[in-house]
Order: structure tokens, then C-alpha cells, then sequence
């Protein structure tokens, strides 16, 4: 069976890669996608996505017909209609109409061909019914995908709820017919709900008479979200008249529903192969504008390092940090201690003040970990170490991000989210002179080329077009520490150069 999903995105730098992420991992085969003019980095992530899946991505200025003096409905028309005459002519099997802030939630399905499989033979379109939901009392845009941050949603007898959109088999679609974006006009099939019941429409199609059908399906729809993202909202859509009195403080926070959650592990892993993609292609166009220095020479691996320090790194009360489905976790107490996962904070001699925290397994071999609410996803993420005297010990403050505190609650993951550092906050380091097995730390393959770039008395982006060269996968792990040592004018155009990508890195 093939899928494909139509959408529109204007602006949606933020959450468009977790869009993609949950419906490819839902079984998605493609995507068809109109840029609504994007002023920020949303094109750049799409096509740093669509080099690991089937992404197409149109700009509507670009478009066969000029729609720029259209409203924003009469453009979602024109694309949409177009949309589905080209996958009608490519064989797609059903294809779903979505916004980018609607998630496809399944409640008895492990794929969405699956799901669309268990309809009844005559079904030429299914409708999924809106649960929308709230904003969790966030002001400011959260660093994690919306179906991790914004976990409270309104109730069945919420009358919005009853807006559906649709899945349609092409097939059955009325060519060149047009009602409006949550409905499609038949030329065969029937209108079902998720349960393959019949849809009884209200007098509006595309809005059922019936109380939502949420049962076996619906669309999570992060319509509200954060006041931050609602006043971004209310500035990409001129055609919204939006205040501030709709942006109501209790409405639709009624009912928690955490276990979308589950998913957020399996979001960033997805997510992370198009951010290393894509910075191993900014690296590639550095290395031609600032051509690599000559003389770099690797260390030998049994030499002691001699611009870095590395230290064991341990929440305060004597736990022990490890790694649950790619997340990092406080595993409890010392009698739980694994060898698979060792935590270390690396430090360079010549910015003290920061911290880099990656993690070795048994075999000394680097292994990778996110941190909720850490949007880094390329591993070594930077934080600000803070003495905390009274206790003997240090804080770690998130860099970027809101700047607040590591916490490690007990049996929980760790996540930058305290304003103040307290117990959870403080964690002891113990300096290592080498790896777990008793090997050289620069005999870890990265860390013997963060030596070799360090050594030399100067440090520019020629260096690191130098590391890419040899080993342009490690230079993108070690480019957060390798920014650092960069001057304020190259940092900034590293920056610049990586655009969206850099809130995943640096």
C-alpha cells in the first residue's frame, strides 16, 4: 500500500521535523509539500529531510499558476486539488490532507497502511476526527515535539472536535470538485469514521453531527500550544482575526493523555541522521571557502592529552546515570551500576567554564544519548559549569535553550528544567587520566582528532575544514567543543552557515 500526506507549511522551523518523523514512523511513504513563502529555515530542514525519505517540497511562488495574490483558502485550494491529480496519476493507493500542527494518533493499529487496511472495501475516504488540545500552561515554545510538551486535550463534547480531515483513496476522488479542506467530494466509496462506520454530516461537510469518533483514531491537533507559538500564529495567518481573549487560559486542558510520549525517543532518532546529514553538507561547502591548513598530525594514541581534561560525571546523592531507549536516565541507586553506560564531561584547558558531556560503553566506544529538552541531537551538548561551594560540587546550566539547570530526579530523566540548582542539580566529577579500560582517552578515535586540532597554536574554521577531511561524521560530533575555540566573527558564520541547523548542534 502506498501513502502519501499533503500539507501546506509557512514558517514551521520548529515543529516540522517532528511532523515528519511521527508520520514516517506511522508508515507515511511520501510527503507532498507547498511552501507558503517561509521566511525561516523551514525549507532547509525539509530538504535536509528529503535526503533519507520521500519528501516533495514546492514552493507556491514557484508554482505553475501565480497564486500570490490570493487569499490563503483559495491558494490550500488550488495546491490541494493539484496535489491530488498528481498522485492520483502516480498510483498512490490513499492520500491524507493535514496541517502541520495535526497528528495522526492510532489507538488499535502499529501502521497507518495497517489502519487504512482494516476499513471496509467500499470506503473511499475516511474522516478523522480533530482532539484538540491546550496549551499546558506553557508561555514560551518548548524544545520537544508537541506530542511529547502538550499532553492535555479538550473533551468529546467539545463542538470543534467534531471537524474532521480526511484520508481519501485517489481513485475515488470527484476530479476538479472542491468543498473546502476537511472534505472531498465522491465519485464513488463512501465517507467512514475511524470505527468504518458511516459519517452523518452536520449541514457544514466536513463537520460530523455525531459526537467525534476517537475510539480507533484521531488527529491530535496542537492547534493553541504555547502562548509564544499562538502569537506566531496569529502573525503567519493575516487571514485570522486572533486575539489575545482566544488564547482562553482553560480551555481544552481538561483531560491528560501522556502516552503519545512513548514516541518521543523514536521522533529524535529519526530527526538525528537529517541533522548530521545536513551539517556534514555545511561542512563540505566550509571546507571549499576555507581550505583546510596542512600540518596537522594525528597524536599517538598512547600519549596523555594535553588540551582536555576528562572527568566521571555523578549525580550528587551517589546514583547512577544510563541510557533507556536512547534517553539519559537516572537509574537509581549504586547497586543498580551498569558497565554498557559511563557518563564523562570533557573540558578544554582553554575555556574551563565549559562543559561537554558524552557517554562510552563497555568498550569505549562513544556512545550517543538526547537529553529531553535538549534540542542537541549530534551529541557532545554543551552546558555552563557553575561551582556550587557548600556542596563540594558543580551545577550544569543548559547553553542556548532557556539556560536552566541539569536536574537528575531519581529514576527519572535527566532534563534542563530548573530554574535554581538544588540537590538534583548538583553533581560530583571525578577526573579520569584514562578511558574505563585503562586505554589513553586519545586512543577514542574522536577525541585523538580533537587533540590533533587543539595542538597548533591557532584554531580557525581552516582547522576544521582540516578534521572534516579526515573524518567529516566525527568533525560534526565534535563541532559543538570545536565552536568554542572559534573567534566571535568565525563562530557567527559557522552559525549562520549551519541556519536551522544550529539549534540541533551548538
Amino acid at each position: 500500500m502506498k501513502t502519501a500526506l499533503v500539507g501546506i507549511v509557512k514558517n514551521e522551523e520548529h515543529d516540522i521535523l517532528y511532523w515528519l518523523a511521527w508520520h514516517a514512523l506511522l508508515g507515511v511513504n511520501s510527503f507532498i509539500l507547498f511552501d507558503d513563502d517561509s521566511d525561516d529555515g523551514t525549507r532547509d530542514l525539509i530538504a535536509a529531510a528529503s535526503v533519507h525519505w520521500d519528501i516533495r517540497l514546492f514552493h507556491i511562488h514557484e508554482h505553475s499558476l501565480d497564486l500570490t495574490g490570493q487569499g490563503y483558502m483559495d491558494r490550500q485550494k488550488q495546491v490541494y486539488l493539484d496535489a491530488l491529480t498528481a498522485v492520483d496519476e502516480q498510483h498512490f493507493d490513499w492520500v491524507g490532507f493535514l496541517d502541520t500542527d495535526e497528528y495522526i494518533k492510532l489507538n488499535d493499529h502499529a501502521s497507518l497502511p495497517e489502519f487504512l487496511d482494516s476499513l471496509p472495501a467500499d470506503a473511499g475516504a475516511v474522516a478523522l476526527h480533530w482532539k484538540v488540545y491546550g496549551h499546558n500552561d506553557l508561555i514560551t515554545t518548548p524544545s520537544l515535539p508537541p506530542t511529547h510538551s502538550f499532553s492535555r486535550h479538550s473533551t468529546a463534547e467539545e463542538p470543534i472536535n467534531r471537524h474532521v480531515k480526511s484520508f481519501i483513496r485517489p481513485s475515488c476522488w470527484k476530479k476538479d470538485e472542491w468543498v473546502n479542506v476537511h472534505y472531498f467530494e465522491l465519485k464513488k466509496g463512501h465517507y467512514v469514521t475511524a470505527s468504518g462506520e458511516p459519517v452523518t454530516w452536520s449541514t457544514v461537510p466536513g463537520i460530523t453531527k455525531e459526537a467525534p469518533d476517537w475510539s480507533v483514531a484521531c488527529l491530535m491537533h496542537f492547534q493553541r500550544r504555547s502562548l509564544e507559538q499562538f502569537v506566531k500564529r496569529a502573525l503567519i495567518r493575516k487571514d485570522l482575526q486572533l486575539s489575545l481573549g482566544d488564547h482562553q487560559l482553560t480551555q481544552w486542558n481538561e483531560i491528560e493523555d501522556v502516552s503519545p510520549r512513548e514516541k518521543t525517543a523514536n521522533i529524535l532518532h529519526w530527526i538525528k541522521p537529517i541533522i548530521v546529514t545536513g551539517a556534514m553538507t555545511v561542512l563540505e561547502t566550509l571546507r571549499h571557502q576555507h581550505p583546510p591548513v596542512s600540518g596537522l598530525i594525528p597524536p599517538s594514541p598512547r600519549q596523555k592529552p594535553a588540551n582536555f581534561r576528562v572527568f566521571s560525571l555523578h549525580p550528587k546523592d551517589a546514583r547512577n546515570l544510563g541510557v533507556i531507549g536512547g534517553i539519559l536516565y537516572d537509574m537509581g541507586g549504586i547497586s543498580q551500576l551498569s558497565h554498557d553506560f559511563q557518563l564523562f564531561l570533557l573540558q578544554s584547558l582553554e575555556h574551563q567554564e565549559a562543559a561537554f558531556l558524552f557517554g562510552l560503553d563497555g568498550s569505549d566506544r562513544i556512545q550517543n544519548f538526547f537529553i529531553l529538552r535538549d534540542g542537541r541531537l549530534t551529541g557532545l551538548p554543551r552546558y555552563d559549569i557553575l561551582p556550587v561551594v557548600e556542596q563540594s560540587a558543580i551545577a550544569l546550566r543548559q547553553r542556548g535553550g532557556r539556560g536552566h539547570f541539569l536536574c537528575s530526579p531519581p529514576k527519572e530523566p535527566l532534563t534542563p528544567d530548573r530554574l535554581k540548582a538544588g540537590l538534583w542539580e548538583c553533581f560530583f566529577t571525578i577526573p579520569q587520566e584514562t578511558t574505563p579500560s585503562g586505554a589513553s582517552w586519545l586512543s577514542v578515535p574522536a577525541l585523538n582528532m580533537l587533540e590533533m586540532a587543539l595542538t597548533p597554536s591557532s584554531f580557525s574554521l581552516e582547522t576544521i575544514s582540516a578534521l572534516t577531511a579526515v573524518d567529516r561524521e566525527i568533525t560534526t560530533w565534535l563541532l559543538p567543543f570545536l565552536a568554542l575555540h572559534l573567534d566571535r566573527t568565525q563562530y557567527k558564520e559557522l552559525r549562520g552557515q549551519l541556519d536551522a541547523l544550529a539549534p540541533f548542534i551548538l
